[in-house]
């Protein structure tokens, strides 16, 4: 029998194809992953910032994963914040990960328990986009699940990596760095990837003012502030529907679209 040639051997129990769908995932996060960087970075320095023991902030990083959420919670710390504004700022800035679930919960719904678990985890809003995005050109389930791995894992790592380095550089960053400037960068670093309509733009936009504007509160409540500011504000922002670019395109004479491929190259 002939041996298989190495490209096509499987290593470390991962076979070819699965070693190929979770580069694409890397490749598909890849341009994402500087900015995970910075913002690790940013984290890393507030946590010297705040007195914060660095192994404390190292494990946050690593068993937290949410980086808006544990920047606020250490400059509630910072402040001298009640706990409760601390749990609660991180909690408002957390919800988004509730629409995430739902909107995931079809593109996870046919991997194995375990799968399930440890993608969970892993998700950031980066990898929540680029699962949402991708996840029609993988039907099979087992492709699907390592294109995501291939992208959310390594996007994980790199942001652990980036609040080390932060702890380890904290000393020789600016304290304008640190606290003026990355506490409202926080809101553009993890909403922006969503932005696609008026609604989004704006509460992004009105969060990031109130943040800096609202920034003399004690106990850090210009990022609760903002965040619940963002959140009003953008409800009342019209989004044009599905159904209203519908209408537009028929009163053209143009067929509305589906969402559907209808040519043999478009699923590519």
């Amino acid at each position: 029998m002939t041996p298989p040639s190495p490209a096509r051997r499987t290593v470390l129990g991962i076979a070819p194809q699965q070693r190929s769908d979770a580069w694409a995932g890397l490749k598909a996060i890849a341009p994402l992953m500087p900015g995970s960087v910075l913002f690790g970075m940013a984290f890393g320095a507030l946590i010297r910032v705040a007195g914060i023991d660095p192994w404390v902030g190292s494990y946050a990083s690593v068993s937290v994963v949410a980086g808006a959420s544990q920047i606020a919670i250490v400059e509630a710390v910072r402040s001298n914040a009640p706990a409760v504004i601390a749990v609660l700022t991180a909690l408002v800035i957390n919800a988004r990960f509730a629409l995430y679930s739902a909107a995931l919960a079809p593109v996870f719904a046919s991997f194995p328990r375990r799968w399930k678990l440890g993608l969970a985890h892993l998700m950031t809003d980066q990898a929540a986009v680029i699962s949402l995005e991708h996840a029609d050109r993988y039907p099979d389930p087992v492709r699907r699940r390592w294109f995501i791995v291939g992208g959310a894992l390594p996007f994980v790592i790199v942001w652990v990596m980036g609040s080390v380095a932060g702890i380890v550089l904290g000393p020789v960053i600016p304290d304008a760095w640190q606290i003026g400037f990355i506490v409202p960068l926080m809101f553009l670093a993890v909403l922006v990837p969503g932005l696609h309509d008026a609604p989004g733009v704006v509460a992004v936009a009105v969060s990031t003012l109130v943040v800096v504007l609202a920034k003399d509160l004690p106990w850090g409540l210009n990022v609760l502030a903002g965040a619940l500011a963002g959140i009003a504000v953008g409800s009342f922002v019209p989004s044009r529907s599905r159904d209203d670019a519908s209408g537009t395109a028929a009163s053209d004479g143009r067929v509305p679209d589906d969402g559907l491929a209808h040519d043999a190259g478009a699923g590519e």
